[in-house]
């Protein structure tokens, strides 16, 4: 089974080709990933056209697409999931969701991504890599704080390095920065949710402008 997988809810497009029977012995047959914030919507089929080229495949050859789901920022995220769904119904295949942050790291850690505004999306998981809390958004301070009952718990991912002085005298993993396509790839197959619901988490910046107000009696 091959199966596409895609994240752009980070300022990395990421980009993976799997083929899995939903074992242990999947294999991760090509991954791209392109670090640049403001070009989603550029990159990301680019990115899919080079992993399927280096591999020899081609999209017919598909059998399912994976989409991270965020939490991320609004417009970055939409880029991957209405990609996402385009494939699938272009190609006639399924198209599976699954928490960003579930593709970052794997075993007992606490996932952290930079959500802007000063804020850190994040989520913890258990020894055997089970989310066990969150998807949720708070400022590093507060999240520092509520990581100190959680001492044995390492920490990963970009919102950890962007926001260092927050966790500082933290164990850190090695890696990796963004969440894997690969892996997020292996866990929306296995889990088979249809439902591609985009976590925002918060509103976006821009609003639907209210009213204007009468200046003259």
């Amino acid at each position: 089974m091959l199966v596409l997988g895609l994240d752009t809810s980070t300022p990395a497009v990421s980009v993976a080709l799997v083929e899995t029977g939903f074992a242990p012995d999947a294999t991760v047959l090509g991954e791209h990933v392109v670090v640049d914030a403001r070009r989603h919507g550029e990159l990301l089929a680019a990115g899919v056209c080079r992993v399927l080229t280096d591999v020899g495949a081609r999209r017919h050859d598909l059998d399912a697409v994976a989409v991270g789901l965020g939490p991320g920022p609004f417009t970055g995220l939409r880029v991957g999931i209405v990609t996402a769904a385009a494939l699938g119904d272009a190609l006639g295949i399924p198209a599976y969701g699954a928490c960003s942050l579930d593709g970052l790291g794997e075993g007992a850690r606490l996932a952290v991504t930079d959500a802007r505004r000063r804020e850190v999306y994040w989520a913890r998981y258990d020894a055997g890599g089970v989310r066990v809390d969150g998807p949720q958004v708070s400022l590093p301070a507060e999240l520092a704080e509520l990581a100190a009952g959680w001492p044995e718990l390492p920490l990963v991912g970009d919102g950890v390095v962007v926001h260092a002085a927050a966790f500082a005298g933290r164990a850190l993993l090695d890696g990796p920065r963004y969440p894997s396509a690969a892996r997020l790839a292996l866990l929306a197959a296995a889990e088979r949710a249809t439902v591609l619901t985009p976590m925002y988490l918060r509103r976006p910046d821009a609003q639907v402008p209210g009213p204007r107000k009468t200046v003259t009696a």
